[in-house]
């Protein structure tokens, strides 16, 4: 196939670039590192002729900065998506996107709020995967398990999170993908949690724990049952290892 990706070099699109091209499909990347930005996606050249397939993870993610830069992530998690939605509509190109666990609560939350919008803005012949909590090599310094690893956490929460490693949400783009009529949103998590504080004292780790913050989610349980009737489990369960 003929894929263009966004979001390439990202922690997710690093793996998934990886994966597809183990597979022997053609890849058009844009990603800010190689100076393609999703705000230039409007321009005619953007999609090959041939282009069979979008997948768009370019965003800017996390709860907490979505509250200091609330413009910023409107401005690329929604009017950027818009143009990637219209190049795909005009062309009647299929695109798998990246929504997020956050749309279960979205309300008051200024990512979450511009991932739920994704969701009603979306071409119809176009799936949104949710993904839960994603870990994995690569992932962000600043997330929840680079931090366990690095023993650099400073507190724990009580929240229990659903934890996908990268791989799997690797194999539920796949599934996707194999099945070209699915359309609408798709959950894609484990079906299992773990509580955070849990998590660090299995990995060996006293840290103080802490209440949280209320504009996060208590439980971001995924259940995944679309994806799972289309045959994906995920293999992966982060409370089977040690980080």
């Amino acid at each position: 196939m003929h894929i263009t990706i966004t979001g390439s070099h990202g922690f997710i699109g690093t793996h998934l670039v990886n994966y597809l091209l183990d597979n022997k499909h053609h890849l058009n990347c844009w990603d800010l590192e190689i100076g393609r930005n999703i705000s230039e996606f409007h321009l005619k050249d953007t999609l090959r002729s041939d282009t069979d397939l979008i997948i768009h993870l370019a965003a800017l993610a996390g709860i907490r900065e979505s509250f200091e830069k609330a413009d910023e992530f409107w401005q690329t998690n929604v009017e950027y998506t818009k143009r990637v939605f219209n190049i795909a509509q005009s062309t009647n190109t299929r695109v798998i996107y990246a929504s997020s666990s956050a749309c279960n609560r979205w309300f008051g939350n200024p990512y979450a709020i511009s991932k739920y919008v994704n969701e009603f803005i979306a071409p119809p012949n176009s799936v949104g995967l949710r993904f839960s909590t994603v870990w994995g090599q690569g992932a962000r310094g600043d997330m929840l398990v680079p931090q366990i690893m690095n023993r650099t956490l400073k507190y724990a929460t009580r929240h229990k999170r659903d934890l996908v490693h990268v791989s799997d949400l690797i194999s539920g783009i796949q599934c996707i993908m194999d099945h070209p009529d699915e359309t609408g949103v798709f959950e894609l998590g484990t079906g299992r949690t773990v509580a955070v504080d849990e998590l660090v004292a299995y990995n060996g780790i006293d840290v103080p724990i802490t209440e949280g913050f209320d504009y996060e989610a208590q439980d971001n349980l995924l259940p995944s049952h679309r994806l799972r009737a289309l045959g994906w489990e995920p293999k992966r369960f982060i409370m089977d290892e040690k980080l």
